[in-house]
C-alpha cells in the first residue's frame, strides 16, 4: 500500500516527546463525537462486536470500548507507532484495554477475529486514502469477518455523477481548501464505481446521509447473505 503515507506520519505529527496533547487538537472530539453519536443513531449496542478499520489512535476506539460492555472491540491499523499511541490515549482517559483487540497490517489482514463473529464494521477517512485495488482487498477482508447481514459503515469522497471522474474535485472542509483526484491521495469515486467494488466484494451499497461530515460521503456496506 505504497499510495499513502499513513505507516509513518498520520496522527503522529502532534505527538511531541512522547507527550500526548489531545487539547491541541481541536477536530479530535468534533471526529470522535460525530463517529461515536452516528453509530449510536445506527442502534449500536453494548453487546455488539465492532470492528474499526484505519482505526488510528483510537478517537473512536476510546469512546466505544466504554459503550461495548458485553461486546468487543477490534481496532485495525496500518502503523503500529499509531497503535502504540492509541493504548497511551486509552490509558490517560482511564479506559480499560480488556476488551479491545488491536491488529497491526498493512494488506488489511485480519488474523484474530473470527470469520463471521463482527456486527459492525467502521472507517472513516480511510477508502479517502485508498485507490480503487485496495479499497477492493479492505472490502473483501471485512466481509469474511462480517456475519450474514452484517454491515461496514466507510466512508468516501463521493463526486457528483456529471463531474469528470478524471479531473480533480474541490473540496472546503470547515473552511480548509482542498482538490479530490482520482489517482493519487486524497482520492474520489464514483457512486456507481463504488457500487461495482460493493458487489463484486459481496456487499449492497447505500448512502447514508446523516454522518455530518462536511465534505465525505458515508457508504452502507451491508453484507449479503448469500456471498
Amino acid at each position: 500500500m505504497d499510495e499513502n503515507a499513513y505507516r509513518e506520519t498520520v496522527f503522529l505529527s502532534w505527538v511531541a516527546d512522547g507527550t500526548i496533547r489531545l487539547d491541541d487538537v481541536p477536530e479530535w472530539a468534533r471526529h470522535q463525537a460525530m463517529q461515536f453519536d452516528f453509530l449510536l443513531r445506527r442502534g449500536l449496542a453494548p453487546t455488539a462486536r465492532v470492528l474499526d478499520m484505519g482505526c488510528g489512535p483510537l478517537r473512536l476506539g476510546s469512546r466505544l470500548i466504554p459503550h461495548l460492555t458485553e461486546g468487543w472491540y477490534y481496532g485495525q491499523d496500518i502503523n503500529p507507532r499509531t497503535l502504540a499511541l492509541g493504548r497511551q490515549v486509552l490509558e490517560r482517559l482511564g479506559v480499560a484495554a480488556d476488551r479491545c483487540t488491536l491488529l497491526c497490517s498493512d494488506d488489511f489482514s485480519l488474523d484474530g477475529v473470527d470469520d463471521h463473529s463482527i456486527d459492525v464494521a467502521f472507517s472513516n477517512s480511510l477508502f479517502s486514502h485508498l485507490g480503487a485495488e485496495s479499497v477492493r482487498r479492505c472490502l473483501e477482508s471485512v466481509a469474511g469477518k462480517l456475519r450474514p447481514g452484517g454491515v461496514y459503515y466507510s466512508t468516501f469522497f463521493a463526486i457528483p455523477e456529471d463531474h469528470d471522474w478524471r479531473q480533480p474535485f474541490p473540496r472546503d472542509k470547515w473552511g480548509r481548501q482542498f482538490a479530490t483526484r482520482p489517482d493519487h491521495d486524497p482520492f474520489h469515486y464514483g457512486v456507481p464505481m463504488m457500487e461495482e467494488l460493493a458487489r463484486a466484494a459481496g456487499y449492497a451499497l447505500a448512502i447514508d446521509p446523516d454522518f455530518g461530515h462536511p465534505t465525505q460521503t458515508m457508504g452502507v456496506f451491508r453484507r449479503l447473505a448469500h456471498a
